[in-house]
């Protein structure tokens, strides 16, 4: 009786699910899996939960991932935007794991009357998440950590695909149809472990609407870049799909005043975007937007401690004093200055610091032609060494 329970429970739940193509008919947790997302078979006017299946670990186990869907009225899926959310491509980066929980709660009450569809990964990364740390972990050849936002569209197993190229290739393939079933896409993250900064963008300007995007964002620091091959924002930018890469915070916390900012900026974007219905012009609130073309990081050359002479947010003039280090008895190792007039937008929260460790990331805009489209530059500014 319990065997029959159970298989009748499971029948209900695909029955009660999409026929999305090649879908699998496992259920885990109560939740049908897919091997693929077609949004032409998820219900109208509901918000579905599926477990797409990315890859497999040594010994055959299977991997995969949470995804949320809500589509709008039946007809939107024509008429409105499609927007994606993914979080937690990194494993320590959590801020943005809630506020993907968080909209997809708010859309339970909205998606009967939604203009389009929202798309939501609130874990990227499944074995970043379960080791605790930034990346994937591949147990073949002995094994090797990689960074899955360097490795986007990826690379299918059956051309020789890793584990984080697998997982690339089959979000990128079957859940966002290779860019077909997304027209803006965010990506939320927070910075590595170890660093602090306050709300921060990637923004690649030279593709429309991503000026506007990263503008409603708000932010305290407004980054104008032109991404990093591999990551998930300037592999939708490549595809001609605006996209935006969102920074909160600090990794391995939950910081709930960020969370609540990067929140209203998705609903801004959906209002933006004519997803949720509403009468009201969105208009960017810049007051308090740094908007910088260059990041220059400034590395120590000792091992020793980071005693931070400027916080977050800090406005700075050349050649301030922005950091010591120093030794294990106190003494002072090195002074570092900042580069530029500008502004302090990342430093370490972690004062133990190796030889080549950032000390401090200064934002300021650069008059130097190269740079007007980003740039990231590097490199120790000095006042006093031992």
């Amino acid at each position: 009786m319990q065997l029959l329970t159970s298989v009748a429970a499971t029948a209900a739940v695909l029955a009660s699910s999409v026929s999305a193509a090649n879908f699998t008919g496992d259920v885990l947790n109560g939740v049908p899996v897919i091997h693929d997302l077609n949004l032409a078979d998820v219900p109208a006017q509901k918000v579905s939960r599926y477990y797409l299946r990315v890859g497999e670990l040594n010994g055959g186990h299977p991997i995969h991932i949470p995804v949320m869907v809500a589509r709008g009225t039946p007809e939107s899926l024509e008429t409105g935007q499609k927007l994606s959310l993914s979080a937690a491509i990194h494993g320590d980066e959590l801020n943005p794991v809630r506020v993907v929980q968080r909209i997809f709660e708010q859309l339970e009450d909205q998606v009967a009357t939604l203009n389009g569809t929202v798309i939501g990964i609130p874990t990227v990364n499944p074995i970043g998440i379960y080791l605790n740390q930034r990346n994937y972990f591949t147990a073949s050849a002995s094994g090797s950590l990689t960074n899955v936002n360097r490795v986007f569209p990826g690379v299918s197993a059956e051309l020789g695909g890793s584990g984080p190229n697998i997982l690339a290739y089959n979000i990128w393939n079957y859940l966002w149809g290779n860019a077909s079933q997304v027209d803006v896409g965010i990506d939320l993250h927070t910075p590595s472990s170890g660093g602090e900064t306050s709300l921060w963008c990637y923004s690649d300007w030279r593709l429309p609407y991503v000026e506007r995007l990263s503008k409603l964002l708000q932010p305290d620091t407004l980054k104008i870049d032109v991404g990093e091959p591999g990551s998930i924002e300037t592999t939708f930018v490549d595809y001609g799909v605006p996209s935006l890469t969102v920074e909160m915070g600090q990794a391995k916390i939950w910081n709930n005043s960020l969370i609540g900012r990067t929140v209203d900026f998705v609903n801004r974007v959906l209002v933006d975007l004519h997803i949720t219905p509403s009468n009201i012009t969105v208009e960017p609130d810049l007051t308090n937007v740094y908007i910088a073309n260059t990041f220059h990081d400034t590395y120590t050359k000792y091992g020793g401690f980071v005693e931070r002479l400027v916080q977050v947010d800090e406005l700075v003039a050349k050649g301030q004093p922005i950091a010591h280090v120093r030794n294990t008895f106190g003494d002072i190792l090195e002074t570092l200055v900042s580069p530029a007039d500008g502004r302090m937008f990342q430093s370490p929260r972690d004062p133990s610091c190796e030889p080549g460790s950032s000390v401090g990331q200064i934002a300021y805009n650069s008059t130097d032609p190269e740079c007007a489209d980003g740039c990231i530059l590097s490199g120790p500014v000095s006042s006093r060494r031992r």
